[in-house]
């Protein structure tokens, strides 16, 4: 509960109430009168866990909303492609078409500016040197840069860049991000970091507990003035992905993002001018917001983290 509170309380800058208007509480029904189309988060939206699968109520929802001619789509920091989490998804009963239109991970977006040689800074050799070691429960880094002409070497000296892999050690999830310090602080300065999850954490297990993601290793980074470049939310980069694939006829004012995280889902859709509803009871910072009250944590939060409602869970 520790690392969590301090996950949350990174995102919070004092903010008088009196200058953003609160967000209250809806019924799923009530935003699909309102809006046309819907960008879902999926860890604690309508995923639990590995372990949990989906979330009870949301694939009723999301059928829901495709049934009443919404379009739906899927934005994740996932790092993996789009194409491994639709297989992992249909698995568990949700398909393309009848519970949502699309699907955009932080790993397709970073594909996308790999393929371009779009990347924000020079990469002269298109090496990169791995940051910690794949995950053994999750897929490997290699498909996001297969094929794009940037490979990997073990010698960080030879590297344009450092690639943040999901942290673990000797494949157990972690719930302290201090433990990864020691392997951040053995990577010198003047190198430059690609973070395309910028999560901080992630919830694994049943029950789902917090543990330690790439945006937590990265905030390290950060702390030592090493320049990290972020592709997940909240960079706009990945919103600007997904948002090619809403027709082009929906205008961004009916257009909402449904997330769980303020200082990602919530500060992101802001972030390119979409209105944004934050989950409060299956989320990443559910119980952090019973804990010390909905009120307290929002009257605390950044403006541009501030949502614009409040939505128990993804259900009807």
């Amino acid at each position: 509960m520790y690392y969590l509170t301090l996950f949350f309380t990174s995102f919070l800058l004092i903010a008088s109430s009196a200058c953003h208007a609160e967000a209250r509480e809806v019924a799923l029904e009530e935003l699909s009168s309102r809006y046309e189309a819907f960008l879902l988060d999926a860890h604690g939206v309508f995923w639990g866990s590995s372990a949990v699968g989906l979330l009870p109520g949301a694939a009723a929802a999301m059928k829901y909303l495709v049934s009443e001619g919404k379009c739906v789509g899927i934005v994740t920091n996932s790092t993996q492609l789009g194409a491994k989490e639709k297989e992992k998804l249909r698995r568990y009963g949700l398909y393309e078409g009848v519970h949502y239109h699309f699907l955009v991970t932080a790993a397709d977006a970073a594909r996308e500016l790999l393929l371009a040689k779009a990347l924000p800074f020079a990469t002269p050799r298109c090496k990169y040197w791995l940051f910690g070691a794949p995950h053994p429960h999750f897929g490997s880094h290699l498909p996001i840069f297969e094929g794009t002409g940037y490979v990997e070497t073990k010698e960080l000296s030879e590297a344009d860049f450092v690639h943040i892999s999901i942290p673990h050690i000797e494949g157990v999830d972690q719930e302290d991000p201090e433990v990864f310090r020691k392997w951040v602080e053995a990577v010198g300065t003047g190198v430059e970091v690609l973070c395309v999850s910028p999560d901080r954490f992630a919830l694994e297990g049943s029950p789902p507990s917090p543990v330690v993601r790439q945006g937590s290793i990265a905030e390290m980074f950060v702390e030592r003035k090493i320049p990290v470049h972020m592709v997940g939310k909240p960079s706009s980069i990945i919103y600007e992905t997904a948002l090619r694939q809403v027709p082009r006829h929906i205008p961004k004012e009916k257009i909402l993002m449904i997330g769980d995280t303020p200082g990602t889902d919530i500060r992101g859709a802001h972030g390119v001018g979409l209105d944004a509803a934050l989950i409060t009871k299956t989320g990443v910072v559910a119980e952090l917001l019973e804990k010390e009250g909905i009120a307290s944590c929002l009257d605390r939060l950044a403006l541009d983290d501030q949502p614009d409602f409040l939505l128990e869970r993804l259900a009807k």
